[in-house]
């Protein structure tokens, strides 16, 4: 199948899901654009992580359509879904702990078996995510949350992919690591990587998304280019604390 370059990455539409008779999902459709950052806002319960899960392979709608790059994802496995292209940075990381930082790391290459260019991508790791190669032989557990954030984006690239899926990046992080994983997300994208990352925190996503939608009980009730959802007063109002934040 060809797909034409201004067609999207990834498209969920009309999205209907189900969690027993309760609904999650009602026609959701999202697009990423190829070469974008696209965030999904929402509180607590309003099916954003549910949304992560549909495009993973980890949830079926029980109607609706995503595709990635013109073919569709429905019924495939997670491994089938990460060998199309998709990596996964997990909320909170979820690192085998009691694994090294190294071994962490090269998780993220279990689609691959070309071990030569596996290691020169663990060596491009390092130097992406430098002070991980201070810390290659230590317990993944052992390391700070901003540490093993970076231990889990670095996993998710080894696998080469052309989109990463982020829960909630910057989930409790100390400010000085929430400026410096917005800052690796926007280098990674600016190497060729899409990313479609779903955030709490607004103001932080809107600086570096280029499109945005808002969720709220299953429902997108605001969507458009980022900066312009970052001045609308109903974005302030609900994430940015209100008029006088502006």
């Amino acid at each position: 199948m060809t797909t034409s370059a201004s067609e999207p990455l990834l498209a969920l539409s009309d999205v209907n899901t189900f969690y027993g008779q309760a609904q999650v999902h009602f026609d959701l459709s999202i697009t990423v654009a190829r070469g974008h950052i696209v965030c999904l806002l929402g509180g607590n319960a309003s099916g954003k992580s549910t949304t992560m899960k549909i495009i993973l392979g980890l949830v079926k709608p029980r109607s609706g359509e995503v595709t990635f790059d013109g073919a569709s994802l429905i019924g495939l496995t997670t491994p089938q879904i990460v060998r199309r292209g998709i990596a996964s940075v997990p909320e909170a990381r979820r690192l085998f702990a009691d694994m090294s930082v190294r071994e962490n790391i090269l998780m993220g290459a279990f689609v691959r078996n070309d071990r030569e260019a596996i290691a020169q991508d663990l060596d491009r790791m390092l130097t992406l995510f430098p002070k991980l190669g201070q810390r290659l032989s230590q317990r993944a557990g052992s390391l700070s949350g901003g540490e093993q954030q970076m231990v889990a984006m670095a996993r998710a690239l080894m696998s080469r992919p052309r989109m990463i899926v982020m829960d909630e990046p910057t989930m409790g992080l100390s400010p000085l690591y929430v400026d410096r994983v917005l800052e690796l997300i926007r280098t990674i994208n600016q190497e060729g990587v899409s990313v479609f990352m779903v955030e709490q925190n607004a103001s932080l996503a809107l600086e570096i998304a280029h499109e945005a939608y808002v969720l709220q009980t299953g429902r997108i009730v605001l969507s458009g280019p980022a900066r312009a959802l970052k001045d609308d007063p109903r974005i302030r109002d609900a994430y940015l604390g209100g008029s006088e934040a502006a």
